[in-house]
């Protein structure tokens, strides 16, 4: 990653009044159009600093099995201070992509980690296993040079190859939608990547978070540490408060917990999706799932962005049954693992209640969000996370939280592609931790 020095000095605190004259939305409010017209008219956060990024690797096992975590770090020169705190906002992943989507958009220009960086504010990022690219040659985890249908995890930094059919195989999953996805691998019996997908558990992923952020934030004491998670980052984001408590939870586009997700789908009576399988499986997020966000987007520009957002890896991988409760998968996972010849000898000595107990905590509010205030923002547009959706959230979500607020924001969609929703939600952002909402 390109480090970048700027000759300036020291820190400058947040809390003046912003010059724009508007107001934050209240409580479950609509920002009108009008608002975000006054927001990108003006400038009440300009940039105040040039930053430097890094890059670390972290090596650690789970399961029986080696695991590499990467989390890369914006860091400003001049940081921005709340209360005499460094401000920190950790982005968890956005689904199918990984931590530089945060640093660059599809547009190829700054994403909402650079702009924030150059607002004072170091931005950590952590990637789910799996899904940097250690072979890149490029060196900085892209995906571009491996065709779309060929791409599966690299859990590890020492992997010399990328997976080929001899280790998979493929097979088309039902149609309908973006969550859907049609074309599914599974590893074969007996291989290492047999082993290093049902490894891959919720707490695996909270564990490489966990010692991510343990890194990328030396001083947690001096540090107001706000979490996004990103879409399903949100997933990963909300269970690690057990781990690593933040101080608060940002919003946009942010799933809650699988619970949470599941108490939704089934209120209708459809209880389908808690029976999946997909237990150690690998979907493909290919174009038609990029069309799902993409819609009101003209043919020309959806095409050039396609094709910038190949650097992505584009699959997910076994966050699936913990992300959207899957219990089915998560039990088939915890029983497969306890059955294999891997697991470590101190794990089994816990007893198989407490294991099956670990496998399923991923998917629940954990107790430290008692001490936690939580911001969901959101845009009307949201393709996944509609407003009715964020609402059904909250009533899963509140009672475990310090405080609860829900915002909105009037025709904004769910990913932050351009620069303008980019502009228009870190201000809001801004503006709610100048509020004291996080104190």
């Amino acid at each position: 990653m390109k480090h970048i020095r700027l000759m300036l000095a020291g820190a400058i605190a947040i809390g003046c009044n912003p010059a724009a004259a508007w107001e934050l939305p209240p409580d479950n409010g609509t920002m009108a159009r009008d608002t975000i017209a006054a927001i990108l008219a003006g400038n009440d956060y300009p940039e105040t600093s040039s930053y430097w990024g890094s890059i670390d690797t972290i090596d650690f096992t789970a399961y029986g099995q080696k695991f590499t975590q990467v989390v890369v770090t914006l860091t400003p020169d001049r940081p921005l201070l709340r209360n005499g705190k460094k401000i920190v906002v950790v982005g968890g992943e956005p689904g199918s992509e990984y931590a530089i989507d945060f640093v660059r958009t599809v547009e190829d220009k700054d994403g909402p980690a650079v702009w924030l960086a150059k607002r004072g504010i170091t931005f950590v990022a952590p990637t789910r296993v799996g899904r940097w690219n250690f072979l890149a040659p490029s060196k900085d985890g892209s995906w571009e040079t491996v065709p779309l249908g060929q791409r599966m995890p690299i859990f590890e930094r020492s992997q010399t190859a990328h997976w080929t059919e001899a280790d998979y195989t493929v097979r088309l999953g039902p149609s309908g939608g973006a969550a859907s996805g049609m074309v599914q691998r599974y590893p074969r019996p007996g291989s290492l990547l047999e082993k290093q997908l049902l490894a891959a558990t919720g707490g695996t992923f909270l564990e490489g978070y966990r010692l991510a952020l343990e890194k990328a934030i030396p001083d947690r004491r001096n540090s107001l540490v706000l979490f996004w998670g990103m879409s399903t980052g949100g997933s990963t984001l909300y269970p690690l408060a057990k781990h690593y408590t933040p101080d608060g939870y940002l919003g946009w586009g942010t799933s809650t917990t699988g619970l949470a997700a599941a108490t939704g789908r089934t209120r209708s009576g459809n209880v389908s999706s808690i029976y999946e399988p997909n237990a150690a499986r690998v979907r493909e997020r290919g174009l038609d799932d990029f069309e799902f966000y993409t819609k009101e987007i003209d043919p020309q520009t959806r095409a050039k962005w396609w094709q910038a957002a190949q650097r992505n890896p584009r699959f997910k991988s076994t966050e699936d049954p913990w992300m959207q409760f899957g219990a089915s998968a998560i039990a088939e996972t915890a029983l497969r693992l306890w059955h294999s010849d891997f697991l470590p000898e101190e794990t089994r000595k816990r007893g198989l209640v407490a294991f099956m107990q670990e496998m399923f905590e991923p998917a629940y509010p954990p107790a430290e969000l008692k001490q936690v205030p939580v911001l969901d923002l959101n845009g009307t547009k949201d393709e996944v996370l509609p407003p009715a959706t964020v609402d059904a959230n909250r009533k899963v979500m509140e009672p475990y939280a310090k405080k609860y607020r829900v915002g909105r924001i009037e025709g904004l969609h769910h990913y932050l592609f351009t620069q303008d929703s980019i502009k228009t939600v870190v201000t809001t952002w801004l503006r709610y931790i100048d509020s004291g909402y996080f104190d």
